[in-house]
């Protein structure tokens, strides 16, 4: 099997969006559970029957539905709900969508008592009662990590409570490959800095700007972080397939169901097979594809992973941000060249501090803050150049008003977050809620 064989460039680019938001108890802010009058499942149903969307089910359970123009909504391994938007030509188009979709599936939350919660993570469901969703693979999950160790410390927080919007953008060819993969994991965890938002941990604040960045730092260090390959000169195809191919599967698909995959190398299962009879094919290369959650993941798109969830009202900076990078050649040569000389270890440790410190962090012996706000400046060139080819609505700019604002203040989102909490809030749980949920429709 030829493993580079699901790395196709795509006729045209496009952008793609997953938002994911908790799905919490609207007076505790607790995740909802599967079962239940305040059950995710009845959430479900009234969007198969109400919405006109076709179920999806695993091991016998609901957990999803695909709505009728190709969007996905889904139950998330530890309770929250992913909105997957199919790939758009425009963001404008995009964000219309997606913000229409999200407010009918809050309205439809929202008769249960329920809430769709944005941001970096649920902050009031502690580990322990983390509702986990009825899907096969999530005890194979969990057994892994736990047999990984202290390295996989905060694996089922991470897989039961943090949130993030991830941006999938297109490439066209090996060379743009090569510069979109090294431009988005250079860029992830300076513009990370203005995307901080998950600062409160089961009702308290964390001491932290980010919760959920540092979560991710004891997942996985093998298939998590930064793809250290990608910050050198000439990544290529075979590079991520050199990568993804010397880890493990975490499980796979079988005629009994999802069952726990060998602990080999995945290119030596291909050589071998799975000492059943079987060999992977290409369903289990993208099974296996799918299991590494490194902070910019290549498959047949390139995907931004490694931003905090925001507001709902700056929900679109984030796809705004990415493709006003990559998909405006100035722009994306011009932050090549801002990142030039930034190394692996920068971004490693950068990950670490950003985290903590926001736009105060350094990465290498610069300023996080200067950077990100220099890397904010080419995305908003390169989105006022596609208006100008005819690409965008001229409102498309505009998107990415709410990190100007954290530059022009140095007041990240999670700050804010920390600021209300602390004062017209009370620090009460409902409060949050109502201020900080997806409205209804």
């Amino acid at each position: 099997m030829d493993l580079a064989q699901l790395f196709v460039p795509a006729a045209e680019e496009r952008i793609g969006i997953e938002v994911e938001c908790g799905l919490v108890d609207e007076t505790t802010g607790l995740s909802a559970p599967y079962e239940g009058p305040r059950g995710s499942r009845l959430l479900f149903e009234r969007a198969v029957r109400e919405l006109g969307a076709e179920p999806v089910t695993e091991g016998g359970a609901l957990v999803g539905a695909g709505l009728a123009h190709g969007a996905q909504l889904s139950l998330e391994l530890g309770g929250a709900i992913e909105y997957s938007s199919p790939p758009y030509q425009s963001l404008s188009a995009l964000v219309a969508t997606a913000r229409r979709d999200l407010r009918a599936i809050a309205g439809l939350a929202a008769r249960g008592g329920l809430a769709l919660l944005p941001g970096g993570l649920v902050p009031f469901t502690p580990p322990e009662r983390i509702p986990w969703a009825p899907k096969p693979r999530i005890d194979i999950m969990r057994r892994y990590f736990r047999d990984l160790g202290p390295a996989a410390a905060h694996a089922e927080s991470v897989m039961g409570l943090t949130l993030s919007t991830q941006t999938t953008v297109d490439y066209l060819s090996p060379e743009d490959f090569r510069e979109k993969l090294a431009l988005l994991v250079k860029v992830a965890p300076i513009a990370a800095a203005l995307f901080v938002n998950s600062p409160i941990e089961e009702g308290r604040p964390t001491g932290v700007l980010s919760r959920r960045m540092q979560m991710w730092g004891y997942v996985d260090p093998s298939r998590c972080g930064v793809l250290g390959f990608a910050a050198g000169p000439d990544v290529s195809v075979a590079d991520v397939v050199e990568w993804a191919g010397a880890l493990p599967m975490i499980y796979r698909s079988s005629s009994a169901g999802y069952v726990p995959a060998p602990r080999r190398p995945f290119r030596e299962l291909v050589a071998h097979g799975f000492g059943d009879g079987t060999a992977p094919g290409p369903d289990d290369w993208r099974a296996h594809l799918s299991q590494v959650w490194p902070q910019v993941r290549a498959r047949h798109t390139l995907e931004m992973r490694a931003f905090d969830g925001l507001p709902w009202e700056a929900l679109a900076a984030a796809p705004a941000f990415c493709v006003g990078l990559a998909y405006d050649g100035p722009a994306r040569r011009a932050a090549l060249a801002l990142l030039d000389g930034v190394s692996a270890a920068d971004l490693v440790q950068a990950s670490e501090d950003v985290a903590v410190k926001g736009l105060d962090a350094m990465v290498g012996d610069r300023s996080v803050g200067a950077t990100a706000e220099a890397l904010l400046g080419l995305a908003r060139q390169g989105l006022r150049a596609r208006v100008g080819a005819g690409r965008e609505r001229p409102d498309a700019v505009h998107l990415l008003d709410p990190l100007d604002e954290v530059v022009r203040t140095g007041v990240t989102f999670a700050e804010r977050t920390l600021a209300q909490w602390t004062g017209p809030i009370r620090e009460r749980p409902a409060a949050l809620v109502a201020a900080s949920r997806v409205p209804v429709e």
